[in-house]
């Protein structure tokens, strides 16, 4: 099935890219426990529009992290039994990210994590400007779609996926690649 993007959506989309890399942001991804209603993160990865590292910390969960999500992340219980809880990095990150643009390529799913581990511990939310780059992609192209599927639509390279720090990366590299002016042309 071929899809066609609107094109006054994808225009729309680009400026919102453009827009966004002429002001200051950051792109966060989690990699968890699961994805159900108890689930946890167990490793959290931010970066700057530039591309440079903010975070990428290894976090202990309150339950054991299930082998199946360790075979997606490769992050095993041996990796977090040193590494700091939620509580531990809270103020690390409200500091961060408050009152921050905050980027996530599946944005509802990362702020639930977010939220979720910190109900763990009683903390407040950590109150951020939210924004998904899944649905303006959407909008780009016309379909929803993975990360590691429009990173390859878009001829970008997968490099350390379903790793906190590279997916935020790669959701970096899609937004760049989104501003770019020929890209309404493809």
């Amino acid at each position: 099935m071929t899809f066609h993007p609107n094109p006054a959506h994808r225009q729309r989309v680009q400026q919102w890219a453009q827009d966004l890399m002429n002001r200051r942001f950051y792109v966060l991804d989690t990699e968890t426990t699961g994805l159900g209603r108890q689930d946890e993160i167990v490793q959290i990865g931010i970066v700057d529009k530039k591309g440079e590292m903010v975070m990428d910390k290894l976090i202990k969960p309150t339950i054991p992290i299930p082998p199946g999500a360790s075979k997606v992340h490769g992050i095993y219980d041996r990796h977090v039994e040193d590494a700091p809880n939620f509580k531990d990095i809270y103020t690390e990150l409200s500091k961060l990210l408050a009152g921050q643009t905050v980027i996530a390529y599946n944005m509802t799913f990362d702020r639930r994590m977010m939220r979720q581990s910190g109900d763990k511990y009683a903390l407040p939310e950590i109150r951020m400007n939210w924004d998904c780059a899944m649905r303006q992609y959407a909008r780009y192209k016309g379909r929803k779609t993975s990360l590691g599927r429009a990173v390859i639509q878009e001829g970008l390279q997968v490099k350390d996926a379903h790793n906190a720090l590279g997916d935020a990366r790669m959701t970096l590299a899609l937004i760049q690649k989104m501003a770019e002016e020929n890209s309404l042309v493809s």
